[in-house]
């Protein structure tokens, strides 16, 4: 495994970008990357943003906005919302005002816990905007199904961010649906398995306009189940960006169909 970048510079800030679609294992291949130093130093995440975290964080009343360094105005996040195309007739601005309340210290109430899931997403979408406005390290975690990725990591690029990209994926979408599933029966929280196909095959569309915008890009082929005691190496390429010039290298004797659909055919 490469992370030959992983000396960080004070001078330039870093984004990390998790994603794959709902199921792949993200949070598996986020603690590989976690384990992993670089002489004897490990991977700097940065302010790390997750909006699952987020909402179980609101409901144990314990979120602020303290923890990542930052100050928090409401109008401002208001304005965030109304402009983010994540508010809708089920999830009104009135919905939004009455959520949640925030103390002096930055500390945020959830005063509707029904959406607590709702407010957590707009609340990540939120600091990732905040964290990159003030020119600030961090991760985010994403089902990367939607092209305002793309924009965050083209802005973050253009504000002198080196970006890397960690993109988790399966041979079907057949796999994340039964892996939900299995999530749901230990006390995960469910997705609609026609919105886990659609997510599948958005995020991999995406993948090869998200490359071209990173310093670095990582494959990982999560299809087969992580076994203790036995070999597992999910690497399977990554790919290396400099003035526009992406040069790919394969990790390992075989490469999934999906890098070679969905990336090489693409250049």
């Amino acid at each position: 495994m490469d992370f030959s970048s992983v000396p960080s510079s004070p001078k330039q800030p870093r984004l990390r970008v998790f994603a794959g679609p709902n199921g792949s294992g993200k949070s598996t291949i986020i603690e590989v990357v976690k384990a992993f130093t670089h002489n004897g130093k490990p991977v700097d995440l940065g302010y790390y943003i997750n909006a699952d975290e987020i909402a179980a964080s609101l409901r144990k009343g314990d979120f602020s906005f303290a923890a990542y360094d930052l100050s928090f105005s409401i109008d401002a996040f208001t304005l965030f919302a109304q402009a983010s195309g994540l508010l809708s007739d089920e999830f009104s601005a009135d919905d939004l005002a009455k959520a949640y309340s925030v103390d002096n210290a930055g500390q945020v109430k959830l005063e509707t816990p029904a959406v607590d899931e709702r407010l957590a997403q707009l609340l990540a979408r939120f600091l990732r905007e905040e964290l990159l406005r003030h020119g600030k390290r961090f991760s985010f975690e994403t089902v990367f199904s939607h092209e305002s990725n793309l924009d965050i990591m083209r802005r973050a690029a253009a504000a002198g961010y080196k970006v890397y990209l960690y993109f988790v994926a399966t041979e079907s979408p057949e796999i994340n649906k039964y892996r939900v599933a299995l999530r749901v029966l230990k006390g995960g929280h469910n997705v609609d398995p026609v919105k886990i196909e659609q997510r599948y095959y958005r995020a991999l569309e995406l993948l090869s306009e998200a490359v071209p915008l990173c310093h670095r890009t990582y494959f990982y082929d999560n299809s087969k189940d992580r076994i203790a005691d036995i070999a597992w190496e999910p690497l399977v390429a990554q790919v290396s960006t400099t003035n526009g010039e992406q040069e790919f290298e394969q990790v390992g004797d075989s490469l999934p169909k999906w890098v070679e659909t969905y990336y090489l055919k693409k250049l």
